[in-house]
């Protein structure tokens, strides 16, 4: 296992004030006057193989994987506080995330394609599976393997919407970010033709009928869902189907459909997802509270991993969370049974020590030394 310094955080860019780039407020008060910013991002990197069920355990402890390497962001010496977020079908409709607007980009992107209408239906699932059928819009499950066109379509992403240089998007980082993965020795063969035929045939009457849906129910590892568009490649949701959940690893699309919300589609339709394959929850990756890239992950409402010494709560609501002003500006917060954060408490800094505590990570940089490193 290596611990990974990366003097360029992708997220805030190094441009939070001092201040604000530190983890708790008493390690913000021991830093001042120091001439140090903490704008570097930490992680703890391994490339492994490992099965699904050891992964979807990692991801619940705030792991991710980039193809083969894991990593898990040092929520103290981050400038950016990462926090694992999932949430699932009953957490997106029953606590009102499900909302006018969400409604309605759901009815503007059917409506354009023509999809079978469902009448005055408010619910997201027979939305779904009453309109996300038809000849101009589909989707195909497909495994998680290289070709042109998927290339094509990654590389166009890349540089219209990340404003990647052309230089540094090619097939080889292609293929190791989004079709690599450490879970060769414990995914079999799959029957794509079956899970397809399964796939397009899925309504509303019959989607809890396990027996007639047995190949996609029993759909495990990494798969590309392919978004087709008038008869065109339009975008890509990279999936990791795991025992008891969907991790969400990438989404890409045509620049040329930026006006169809993509997007909030997908993000929807991988919550239906999740009802209909029989998984407690939808991974989102991580949620920074300050960072406006990632705040959208909010609006599907769910729960954020809870770094506590204690036993519980492991998880908390991200309602919760946002009531936390510190939390919301992009402290490190911790929460106990009462929704009460106790960061400082668990792993603050006593500001009256001398400076023997602190210690060299990676010079010129100096950080605090934590009583407890969270994991």
């Amino acid at each position: 296992m290596d611990y990974v310094k990366s003097t360029n955080c992708g997220y805030c860019h190094g441009k939070k004030r001092e201040a604000q780039s530190w983890a708790l407020e008493s390690i913000s008060k021991k830093m001042e006057g120091k001439g140090y910013s903490n704008n570097c991002s930490l992680s703890n990197g391994i490339v492994d193989e490992m099965s699904l069920k050891e992964y979807e355990d990692q991801i619940k402890d705030g792991w991710r994987r980039s193809g083969t390497y894991m990593y898990k962001p040092d929520l103290l010496r981050s400038c950016c506080r990462q926090y694992t977020i999932r949430t699932n079908y009953d957490m997106f409709v029953n606590n009102g995330h499900f909302t006018h607007n969400t409604r309605k980009t759901l009815r503007k992107f059917y409506n354009k394609f023509n999809n079978p209408s469902c009448g005055n239906s408010k619910s997201l699932l027979e939305t779904y599976l009453t309109r996300d059928r038809g000849d101009d819009f589909y989707t195909v499950l497909l495994p998680n393997t290289f070709s042109m066109d998927k290339y094509e379509l990654y590389k166009k992403y890349q540089i219209h919407v990340h404003n990647d240089e052309e230089d540094d998007v090619n097939e080889e980082g292609f293929w190791r970010f989004l079709c690599d993965d450490p879970f060769k020795e414990d995914v079999g063969p799959i029957d794509w033709l079956s899970i397809n035929r399964e796939w397009s045939s899925i309504s509303l009457d019959n989607y809890k009928d396990d027996d007639k849906f047995e190949n996609l129910k029993k759909l495990r590892g990494p798969i590309h869902e392919c978004y087709i568009i008038n008869g065109e490649l339009a975008a890509i949701s990279v999936l990791d189907i795991l025992p008891d959940g969907i991790s969400s690893v990438y989404f890409i699309w045509d620049p040329k459909h930026a006006n169809l919300g993509l997007g909030t589609i997908s993000a929807l339709r991988e919550i239906v997802m999740t009802q209909i394959l029989n998984k407690s929850y939808y991974y989102l990756g991580f949620f920074i509270p300050d960072c406006s890239k990632m705040v959208y992950k909010g609006k599907y409402g769910g729960e954020i991993r809870n770094f506590t010494k204690m036993k519980t709560p492991k998880w908390v609501s991200l309602e919760t969370a946002m009531k936390c002003e510190s939390f919301k500006e992009g402290r490190f917060a911790v929460f106990d049974n009462e929704g009460k954060d106790v960061a400082e408490d668990m792993y603050g800094v006593d500001i009256k020590d001398n400076d023997k505590s602190l210690v060299i990570v990676n010079k010129p940089c100096l950080f605090p030394k934590p009583r407890v490193v969270p994991c």
